[in-house]
């Protein structure tokens, strides 16, 4: 199963593509809307556009498309939930650990040591992210809903 969302075109970047998207599909969808406070403080402190980077897939090649066309992108769920479980999991089971291991004599050991782990399990986590460890987690592009055909095409070129 996977979130769709829509979205325009507003950069080209080799196999990719920017999508300007307006950020309503995950929480409209989600079973705990009603009791999440993440829509509410995102509207408050965001707008409610954002900008994605969207490879291409089988379906659709970033070549067929043009600045302003609206495009599907997709993302399996399951991305999500690993990708939420690690950010949140992964640092707080680590500083816990080393909490226990180091923390047995006094709080002071114990509190330096959850922060210690939480900070390491960060760091190993952006490492990760850097070397593309997690495999292909970026959005892809799914099919063109709207074609706008238009020639003032942006290009980005990547470091």
């Amino acid at each position: 199963m996977t979130i769709v969302e829509t979205g325009r075109v507003v950069a080209l970047e080799g196999a990719a593509v920017w999508v300007e998207t307006i950020r309503s599909s995950a929480c409209g969808s989600c079973a705990a809307r009603s009791g999440c406070g993440h829509r509410t403080l995102a509207g408050v402190l965001t707008s409610d556009k954002g900008l994605v980077r969207a490879r291409e897939s089988d379906s659709l090649k970033a070549a067929d498309c043009s600045v302003n066309d609206r495009v599907e992108i997709s993302i399996p769920r399951s991305t999500l939930s690993v990708g939420a479980l690690m950010l949140y999991g992964l640092p707080l089971v680590s500083g816990i650990a080393l909490a226990l291991l180091i923390g047995a004599e006094s709080d002071v050991r114990a509190a330096i040591g959850f922060f210690v782990g939480l900070l390491g399990a960060f760091a190993g986590l952006r490492w990760m992210s850097s070397r593309s460890l997690f495999g292909a987690v970026e959005p892809q592009l799914e099919r063109i809903v709207e074609s706008t055909g238009d020639e003032a095409i942006v290009h980005i070129q990547s470091w």
